[in-house]
């Protein structure tokens, strides 16, 4: 094959991705079957074609962003702040793997990454519907919110290369240090309200610690290394929220306890 030739095959290459990217959203009766694909096998993995994905992806990740803030706040509203703690452990594990996707270099990464963000899509509207069940909310009213969401999230996309910080290589560490600082003003939280934070404060620096790692995953464009170090962190997330949900409820039977006490 000749060097034309070849550009014309990744020309037609980066067309047949983003009709097949872009499709499912625009149109349910586009046969992909009458575009002629290209006839080299590795054109898939080709760098241009793994670009347009990430950008691809990366929009469509800001997007269910938005979305699930948009729900996160309605649910914390009608719930009083006690309906949202499963809802904000999904969206977190969404956007860990979403913001991991940059470092991807293969159709096959992104596309077992964006099966998992589907996943855990599903995740947050199953909690969704039992929250509105449990805390008598407004499909309706929830909707609203989320249209409010979408059109400032899409009003902020200027072009994919500056907008969309899911793209950008340092993804995964914003999300790493925006989780810190929110573990962080938790824990003074529950210091002021008297509740032992020891071991939860204890499992948040094993979590710091962990940022070592993940910065050599980054350096190194590692996504192996990666998967590991977020599904480490992804355990120790849990075992804080664990741990705090348990340090609430004691506080909440020891303040029952003294309440009973006084009125004997």
């Amino acid at each position: 094959m000749v060097i034309g030739d070849r550009k014309v095959v990744l020309k037609a290459g980066v067309c047949l991705l983003l009709l097949l990217l872009i499709a499912p959203y625009v149109s349910a009766s586009v046969d992909s079957t009458s575009i002629p694909a290209s006839k080299d096998p590795n054109a898939i993995d080709n760098p241009e074609l793994i670009s347009a994905f990430k950008l691809h992806t990366a929009y469509l990740g800001q997007g269910q962003e938005a979305r699930m803030d948009s729900v996160i706040s309605y649910i914390d509203n009608i719930s009083g702040g006690t309906g949202t703690s499963n809802l904000e452990q999904i969206e977190d594990d969404y956007l860990v793997i979403a913001s991991s996707i940059p470092l991807m270099t293969t159709n096959a990464e992104i596309t077992r990454a964006r099966d998992d963000m589907r996943v855990q899509t599903q995740l947050f509207s199953e909690d969704t519907k039992a929250q509105l069940v449990m805390f008598n909310g407004s499909t309706d009213d929830m909707r609203a919110n989320i249209a409010t969401s979408e059109q400032a999230a899409n009003s902020t996309i200027t072009n994919f290369t500056d907008s969309l910080w899911l793209a950008k290589d340092s993804a995964r560490l914003t999300i790493f240090n925006t989780d810190s600082q929110q573990r962080a003003l938790l824990l003074l939280s529950l210091d002021r309200q008297g509740i032992d934070t020891t071991l939860a404060r204890n499992i948040s620096d094993q979590i710091d610690a962990q940022r070592a790692s993940l910065q050599d995953s980054l350096t190194n464009n590692s996504a192996d290394s990666l998967v590991t170090v977020n599904t480490g962190i992804r355990m120790l997330n849990r075992q804080f929220r664990k741990t705090v949900e348990d340090s609430q409820a004691a506080m909440a039977i020891e303040l029952k306890r003294q309440a009973l006490m006084a009125m004997k």
